[in-house]
């Protein structure tokens, strides 16, 4: 691969993600290289379960991938989701060091690792990301820079995103299966979000949902920082199975229906026209009927952490929706009305090269995982850690 190339992974439930993306020197915008897919084995719920089966799907896209563009090598970073991501919020108080009272960058970095201390439920557990909110000063003042101001004590507040250890061993034991060298692991969410929120959404409020195939991932963000991050156990596949037992017929079947006729409201006054039926006796509005409840279902819990957070109605930003479930006509109405929110559908944008491969609100993980990796690579991007850090200190002792 090129100096300035990174390869993003997705390991979704139903499937595995390869995008190829670089930067070139003098261009602002990054440049799609090429895209691969397969079908997920072994993985249940966004999580790694069965690493040997994962590490065959993972040859599958990635040898996809290299047949399309002829890249052999290059700096791997993988997105993971589901149940066992979580958010945390701690803080960290310290001495200053100087005699003088002047705070260094070292006070810093000790209270950020305070704050790290300082975690509850931390047992099973590895830190994916964390990002310090700001500082005071003898409990005083309150600053996103405190290098330089005079005090006695330094306190860090600080966000941490997390996963259950188990999560990441085995998804590291897959990419080893695989024969694959990983550079980074990321939460799916805060990738996702990278690839299709703005600045200014970040800013002043926005909520990113990520409608998967078994999970749906809500991150929230309030001034360029994520606020709180939910994983739900529900996601379109859910919607496949209701479909399924609605309709009586297979999963497969299901499957084809939902995405050849679905769709979440439905207008048609005249329900029993032939056009109309999707299979058998059942109408569009049946089978609307059916997506929606589901639906339904999965908007309540999201209201429900919105509330939980005190930011429902409350997200300028509106709610961004990505996933494969975003593909669903009439979603973006549909989350209007529920959330009483402005709603729109994203997908991975300001990309060259073969962008057609990736516009799909579907590549939103795989896109970011690659963004990410370039900030980090050409900018030290402080949403990412070191590889001399303690994760990664961690995750090598798993790789060969």
């Amino acid at each position: 691969m090129r100096a300035r190339g990174v390869i993003g992974i997705d390991i979704g439930t139903e499937s595995i993600k390869v995008v190829a993306l670089e930067t070139v020197p003098g261009e602002n915008s990054a440049r799609v290289v090429g895209a691969g897919a397969a079908l997920t084995k072994g993985v249940k719920r966004g999580t790694v379960m069965e690493p040997e089966e994962t590490a065959k799907a993972i040859k599958e896209a990635v040898a996809a991938l290299e047949k399309s563009t002829g890249i052999k090598s290059g700096y791997v970073y993988v997105g993971i989701g589901g149940a066992g991501l979580a958010f945390q919020k701690s803080k960290g108080l310290v001495a200053v060091s100087r005699a003088d009272g002047e705070i260094t960058k070292e006070d810093m970095a000790r209270a950020i690792q305070a704050s790290e201390t300082n975690l509850s439920r931390t047992q099973n557990r590895e830190i994916l990301h964390k990002f310090p909110v700001l500082y005071r000063v003898d409990n005083e003042t309150i600053t996103h820079d405190p290098v330089g101001l005079m005090g006695v004590r330094l306190e860090a507040e600080v966000l941490f995103i997390i996963s259950f250890s188990q999560s990441l061993k085995n998804a590291i034991k897959a990419f080893e299966e695989a024969d694959i060298y990983i550079e980074e692991i990321m939460a799916s969410p805060l990738a996702a979000a990278h690839a299709v929120l703005d600045r200014r959404e970040k800013e002043v409020g926005a909520m990113l949902l990520d409608l998967g195939a078994s999970t749906t991932s809500v991150i929230l963000f309030e001034e360029e920082l994520p606020y709180s991050l939910e994983v739900i156990p529900f996601g379109s596949s859910h919607i496949t199975q209701d479909i399924a037992m609605g309709l009586r017929v297979t999963l497969e079947e299901a499957e084809k229906i939902k995405i050849n006729h679905g769709a979440v409201r439905y207008e048609n006054s005249f329900s029993n026209r032939k056009s109309d039926l999707v299979y058998g006796n059942y109408s569009k509005k049946k089978l609307a009927e059916i997506i929606e409840a589901r639906l339904d279902d999965i908007f309540e819990l999201v209201e429900k952490h919105l509330k939980k957070v005190e930011r429902a109605g409350l997200l300028p930003g509106g709610v961004i929706i990505v996933g494969g479930g975003a593909n669903l006509p009439g979603i973006e109405e549909f989350a209007k009305e529920r959330l009483k929110l402005h709603a729109r559908v994203a997908e991975p944008a300001a990309l060259e090269g073969f962008k057609d491969k990736v516009r799909n609100p579907a590549w939103s993980v795989a896109v970011g995982t690659a963004l990410m990796a370039l900030e980090k690579k050409n900018a030290l991007s402080p949403f990412l850690r070191g590889r001399s850090g303690s994760f990664f200190k961690w995750l090598r002792a798993f790789l060969p």
